[in-house]
């Protein structure tokens, strides 16, 4: 195990110190892509997310969990399309 690669556990704190970060651009949604192995993902409260940066999260097939709550750029078709193409997880609206 490469020592400068953070656990599984390790990512998942990480990407939950997202919840409620007001800066988050749908260009910081891409290097979360990078996580291959993350289940669980709360983007909450986080207004400058777009459809279009939200649906590339289609690429985390490990995902369980996602935390959309207050988040504008969370509509009824992306909720579908998320059922569609990560029918394993959990979408929180």
């Amino acid at each position: 195990m490469d020592p400068r690669v953070p656990s599984a556990s390790v990512q998942a704190e990480i990407v939950k110190s997202l919840l409620h970060a007001r800066q988050v651009q749908d260009f910081g949604l891409k290097h979360l892509l990078a996580l291959g192995s993350l289940r669980l993902l709360s983007l909450a409260g986080c207004p400058l997310l777009t459809t279009t940066g939200l649906s590339g999260l289609v690429q985390l097939q490990e995902l369980e969990e996602l935390e959309l709550t207050n988040c504008p750029g969370a509509t009824p078709e992306l909720f579908k399309y998320f059922s569609q193409h990560l029918p394993r997880c959990l979408v929180i609206e």
